[in-house]
This record gives structure tokens, sequence and C-alpha cells, in this order.
């Protein structure tokens, strides 16, 4: 499994042109960094596998979304796809609603203020085609918090540098999530690398926050 060369899915321009406007705000507060709507877009474009493009209705969860960047942009890209954008801060969440309107995108791309690994022990558990996220946080902790999320055949795709591809390197990931390494792949806008589920994961994971605190996926397989 790889990602695809990326490929534009035909975008309104007027649509463009209004998520620059409600991402004014997201900039000024340091939400968002200084880059352009095409360069943010080609990079969502490369987390995009070729399976992905084929799935008539691919359920999709962007962890950590911040303002929303990644998650629009692939919704927009992905036609038949519906979203979850999930962030832990209600502000983040405030900023992504403003520019899921802004896309009219509100039929099928959802804001939540939820942690994400909550929605891996609830009814979100399995369900999920597809996961990505661009700054979340370690690897072990994201590992352990959406990973869970997938069906089986399912996907995780991150944005790497050459030092935390080596963190998801080391992770323990067949035995302690049912999990693997698919992929990585470099575009003009990134590099990738994707975790496909091919097996059982653990009911006990994800652990609770103290628990992963204590012992970090990748340092102990204590609970």
């Amino acid at each position: 499994m790889t990602g695809t060369v990326p490929r534009s899915h035909e975008v309104d321009p007027d649509i463009l042109e209004r998520l620059d406007r409600s991402w004014a705000p997201a900039r000024v507060a340091g939400a968002m960094g200084s880059a352009s709507i095409q360069t943010l877009r080609g990079h969502a474009r490369g987390y995009i596998l070729d399976e992905w493009r084929t799935l008539p209705e691919g359920r999709f969860v962007d962890c950590g979304t911040g303002a929303g960047a990644l998650g629009i942009f692939l919704a927009l890209e992905l036609p038949g796809s519906r979203w979850q954008l999930v962030d832990a801060r209600e502000r983040r969440c405030e900023m992504a609603q403003r520019a899921v309107s802004a896309a009219e995108l509100g039929e099928r791309v959802t804001v939540e203020h939820a942690l994400v690994d909550e929605m891996a022990r609830g009814e979100c558990r399995g369900r999920l085609d597809g996961a990505v996220a661009r700054s979340f946080g370690p690897a072990s902790e994201l590992a352990e918090c959406a990973l869970p999320l997938l069906k089986v055949g399912g996907s995780l795709v991150v944005s790497i540098s050459d030092s935390t591809e080596q963190h998801w390197e080391r992770l323990p990931l067949a035995a302690r999530t049912g999990c693997e390494i698919s992929g990585r792949w470099t575009t003009a806008h990134g590099k990738y690398l994707s975790v496909i589920r091919s097996g059982l994961v653990p009911p006990e994971q994800p652990r609770r926050r103290p628990a992963r605190s204590r012992a970090p996926l990748d340092v102990s397989c204590e609970t």
C-alpha cells in the first residue's frame, strides 16, 4: 500500500477564497501558519491513499484537527467521504467549524470537541476507513489513541520527518495494536507514512491517559 501521486479534484475557486478568509483569525491566533491555501491543499493531497479515492462513502477522522485545514481539504478532494474533525481545544473547534461552513461541507463534515481516545472507546471504535493526523503529538500516543478507530483494512496516514519516522518504526505495532506500517512516500509537499489495521486491536487499547503517560506504547507493555 502506498500513497498516490497527488492529483487535484476540481474545487470551486470561490470556496478556496472563502476558506482563506475564514482562516484569517486562526492565523492571527497562531492556530495556523502562513502557508498559502495552495500549499496547504497540496500537503493534504499527499495523505490520500489510492484506495480512498474509490470508496463510495468512506468514513474518516482528522485527529487533532486544529483549525480544520487537513480534514477540510481532504473532504474536498474526496467528494464521497464523510469526516469527523476532532480536537480537544474548544477554540480550535470553533475555528474549524467556521471553515466547514465556508466550504459548504456541513452535510458530510462534523467538528467534534472531544478526545480521540474517548472516541476509540465509544461507538466509533473499529468503524472508520481511515484516520489522518498532522501534529497530534508523539507517535506512541497517536498510535494508541487512533488505531482502535479503524476497521480491518483501514489505515492511519501521518506526515513525518526523519526522526518521527524512526519513532514509528520503534513502536510494537503488531504486538500491541494489531496494525503494521504499510507504506512510506514523499511528495513535493511532504513525507508520509501509513499504518494499516490487519488484526485484532486489544480491548484494553487505548489505555487511560495516566497509564499511557506512565508507560508509553514504545517503552513498556504494562497497562
